[in-house]
């Protein structure tokens, strides 16, 4: 007989304890005190070493020892079966009896009493239980050490000689739910409504029944003083109400929540010296006092754990003291009702919101404490042990999330938001259970292999039923999902750009192998053009371009004197040679180097004359020139002399050499280098070869090596940095690559 009792206020009597005890030629009541241990009348079982015993509802009828029996005036005996005597959902449900000791003598009203009378008898019904009101007359018996009980409302006739209570001695006589004593004998002289019982003080001043009784208990009897006179408490004012219950109490705080707070708790003073509002209401609380009526246990630890504990919020004690007021009643947080589909929907909405009502239950319930007092209230009871539950599964998540690399947006819910959903995993709630459900529907977490912090996290979060195993389910498989299709996302551009590269190093190769026929053929022109025939036909090309000018210069000193003094024309003819020997010295140079690019238009008169509006200005000062000479020196010759004529041609001479070795580019007509055509050629290859340049800088970044990349950057930066690279050029190779494979980077 190892069984354990609940704990729980007391309660009595109750049916299913009131047993039925026989002996041959006997019967009476009973009450269990545990499923295998009964308390009777001593005169029941008279002197038998053991009884029957019965119980309505209850496992049959079977035999029970005689372990404890009382003398004279303490008419009480206790049996002890080797069985169980009630069904074991019944015993599960059992609390232990509480007895009581009368502190005064004044009648107390409202005692009860269950027990199988001859008046409740019949052939055709059978036996059955009779429930007796009674009052109490603590002054009355007093010789005989007895409790004198006056039966309410009921008044048997006798249907033979005998007593109408006969049967109900043994039975248990309770008061507010306490044990008293037990009915022993129904006096004659009372018209059968009057009733006797053993006194339990004088079962509880036995030390042999203490003994028994503790030894096949497996405790020693739970006893409380009872008071008859009514106490009078004082009432608590909160909200302009008097409030002397305490469900009167916890009605006003339901519905003031704030007041309730700030009168009681939101200035507590201290310990020696407490605010007027704290002073009070732990005033009000030690009025109840009544070690079973009030739970004194529970009120002290009320006041003593969290009322005057400093570290519990203000709010929280609130939800305490309603929780102790009225366990029955609403749980109310913060003024809001709550339920569990309240926690349930704070836990999975208010954890994504910042503000509301359903985010700041989500952050109280993180700061703790909150589901262990909301389980004091009848409704959420199924709260209990939640709290733990919730750390033990918080801390297992801690190591699962801490043993994998986690991306950074998930490392950050796992340490926030995450803790919801361990909870809603956790909450006894059909309604969770089937949001969770309905997420793994409609998630699809990436296949095994596909994300690697996710397979791991996986293999971490063990069973899926689990709080952390839903948790990686729903959660983290959304990001997950979200991680695969970036890396899907990322893989796609990756075989873009390596087809782009691939395009590139086609484009590079094609660009390279025409930089290079380019090369060939440039370096075939210049061959041809720099050959020792096409040198000599340069200087055949460039004596008889300036001869041809220098035969029409002549013309000119006899178109300006030849009219007038043809002796002075022919003077001066024979000094202009000299001019055009002066070019022809400067320009024999230039036009052997340029070989065969130099192409005077020999054979095209038409071109011999300028072309475009520069040109002319340029013909015209070249013909200026020449007539200004003329007419200078025939000048000079006629009026000074021959000498200083000389000398005048001799400084032109100088002039001419000097104008003659200056590129003037297409400004100059007579004597232009006649190489239009290569230097445009030229300009080309030089375009060209900077481009290549640029090519092969750009090239070297297409290889496959990181350090062959970061190596070509770096000359590339240098390029530019130098001057080497014509960025002009280098942005025009770009424009033409983008154009080749569609980049628009």
């Amino acid at each position: 007989m190892s069984r354990a009792l609940r704990t729980g206020r007391p309660v009595g009597p109750e049916h299913n304890r009131v047993a039925a005890v026989q002996i041959t030629g006997s019967r009476g009541s009973g009450y269990l005190l545990t499923p295998w241990l009964v308390l009777t009348a001593a005169h029941v079982v008279k002197d038998e070493p053991e009884a029957r015993v019965t119980v309505v509802g209850g496992t049959g009828s079977h035999r029970a020892r005689v372990v404890w029996r009382g003398e004279g005036a303490c008419d009480a005996a206790l049996l002890v079966s080797d069985r169980d005597l009630v069904r074991p959902e019944t015993a599960d449900r059992l609390t232990p009896v509480h007895w009581a000791r009368l502190t005064d003598d004044s009648p107390l009203g409202g005692c009860q009493a269950m027990g199988f009378p001859r008046a409740q008898h019949d052939k055709s019904r059978g036996v059955d239980i009779e429930h007796i009101e009674c009052a109490l007359r603590p002054g009355s018996g007093i010789v005989r050490d007895r409790y004198v009980l006056d039966v309410k409302d009921v008044s048997p006739e006798p249907a033979s000689g005998n007593s109408p209570w006969e049967g109900m001695s043994g039975a248990a006589l309770f008061a507010d739910g306490l044990l008293l004593g037990v009915v022993a004998e129904a006096p004659r002289s009372w018209r059968h409504q009057r009733l006797e019982a053993v006194k339990g003080r004088m079962l509880l001043d036995d030390a042999s029944f203490v003994d028994v009784f503790t030894r096949h208990a497996g405790t020693a009897p739970s006893v409380a003083e009872l008071s008859s006179a009514v106490r009078m408490r004082k009432p608590l004012a909160l909200a302009g109400s008097l409030h002397a219950a305490p469900r009167d109490l916890a009605a006003t705080v339901r519905s003031n929540w704030a007041t309730a707070r700030q009168q009681f708790f939101d200035r507590v003073g201290t310990s020696s010296e407490p605010t007027d509002g704290r002073r009070d209401l732990l005033a009000w609380l030690q009025q109840f006092d009544d070690p079973f009526t009030d739970d004194v246990e529970g009120r002290r630890t009320l006041i003593d754990r969290w009322l005057t504990n400093p570290h519990v919020t203000p709010d929280l004690k609130v939800l305490r003291l309603l929780g102790w007021l009225d366990p029955q009643g609403e749980a109310v947080w913060k003024g809001s009702p709550v339920t569990m589909e309240s926690l349930a929907t704070a836990c999975l909405q208010g954890r994504l919101e910042t503000d509301g009502p359903a985010a700041g239950v989500y952050r109280d319930l993180c700061a703790g404490g909150l589901l262990d007092a909301l389980a004091a209230f009848a409704e959420l009871r199924g709260l209990r042990g939640t709290q733990e539950a919730w750390d033990d599964a918080r801390e297992s998540w801690r190591q699962a999330a801490g043993s994998v690399h986690l991306p950074d947006h998930a490392r950050e819910w796992a340490e926030g938001g995450a803790r919801g959903m361990l909870l809603a995993a956790l909450l006894p709630d059909p309604r969770t259970g089937e949001w969770i459900r309905t997420a793994f529907g409609r998630l699809e977490p990436p296949a095994a292999g596909r994300v690697g912090w996710y397979d791991r996290l996986c293999e971490q979060g063990g069973d899926p039923g689990s709080p952390v195993g839903r948790l990686v389910r729903t959660d983290f498989a959304a990001y997950a999902a979200a991680d695969a299709e970036r890396l899907e996302r990322r893989a796609a551009r990756d075989e873009e750009r390596r087809a782009g590269l691939e395009a590139q190093a086609e484009e590079a190769r094609t660009l390279a192998a025409a930089y290079a026929e380019h090369e060939r053929q440039w370096g075939a022109y210049e061959a041809a053009r720099c050959t020792p025939a096409a040198r000599w036909g340069a200087a055949v090309r460039v004596t008889l371009w300036l001869g041809a000018w220098g035969v029409l210069t002549i013309l000119a000193a006899w178109l300006v004197w030849g009219w007038t003094r043809p002796s002075m024309a022919a003077t001066i003819s024979w000094h202009l040679p000299l001019l055009t020997l002066a070019a022809y010295a400067a320009r024999l140079p230039k036009s052997v180097r340029l070989g065969a690019a130099y192409q005077p238009p020999l054979r095209y008169p038409r071109q011999w004359l300028p072309a475009g509006l520069a040109g002319i200005r340029g013909g015209l000062l070249k013909t200026g020139f020449v007539f200004g000479a003329v007419l200078v020196a025939g000048v000079l010759l006629h009026d000074v002399g021959r000498i200083l004529t000389t000398i005048l041609f001799v400084c032109l001479c100088v002039a001419v050499y000097l104008y003659a070795d200056h590129d003037e580019g297409e400004a100059s007509t007579t004597l232009r280098d006649w190489d239009d055509e290569h230097q445009a050629r030229l300009r080309a290859h030089a375009t060209l070869q900077q481009e290549a340049e640029a090519h092969r800088a750009d090239t070297r970044h297409l290889s496959s090596s990181p350090r062959e990349r970061a190596e070509a950057y770096s000359a590339l930066v240098r390029d530019f940095a130098d001057g080497t690279i014509d960025i002009a050029a280098y942005a025009a190779y770009r424009r033409r690559l983008r154009s080749s494979d569609g980049d628009t980077g």
